[in-house]
């Protein structure tokens, strides 16, 4: 859990430093532009042409350049909330996971003990049924010895 978290660190990190470089580079093409209109148009206005680069006032660049970093430190700002509204949904779901995990060892081990329980009493009546078979058996036996010898005797002839 705690590698995720520092890997997910990481990845807001360089994001973020994307994000800055990349504000930085607009921020930049956007001055250059701006030096760029304005030297056109000072070349244009030479030649009798409006001079419109009053127009191109660092104010409205500014704002440009500031709207940019803005949203790209909301971006950041997002992203940042992303990762650990995620962090936090993996975390809970990793407990849940391992709540549920606990229950259902539980319920097995609750189910073989019954499962357990239940094969002592049926072999507590199978030695039950045993021994009370065993018992007639043995009944039957000495039963069957004792009728014998009467019967041996009535069918002896004597001579």
């Amino acid at each position: 859990m705690q590698r995720t978290q520092e890997r997910a660190q990481h990845a807001a990190n360089l994001a973020d430093i994307m994000v800055q470089g990349a504000a930085r580079i607009v921020e930049l093409q956007a001055s250059t532009a701006r030096v760029l209109l304005r030297a056109q148009g000072r070349s244009a206005a030479m030649f009798g042409a409006p001079d419109w680069t009053e127009s191109l006032g660092r104010a409205g660049a500014d704002h440009l350049s500031e709207l940019f970093v803005t949203g790209a430190q909301q971006a950041l700002n997002l992203m940042r909330h992303t990762n650990q509204t995620l962090s936090l949904v993996q975390q809970q779901v990793g407990q849940l996971v391992e709540q549920q995990t606990a229950e259902v060892a539980q319920q097995m081990r609750q189910g073989v003990e019954e499962v357990s329980r239940r094969t002592e009493e049926t072999l507590g009546q199978l030695r039950e049924t045993t021994r009370q078979a065993a018992e007639e058996s043995q009944y039957a036996g000495e039963e069957g010895s004792e009728e014998q010898p009467r019967r041996g005797k009535r069918g002896r002839r004597r001579g």
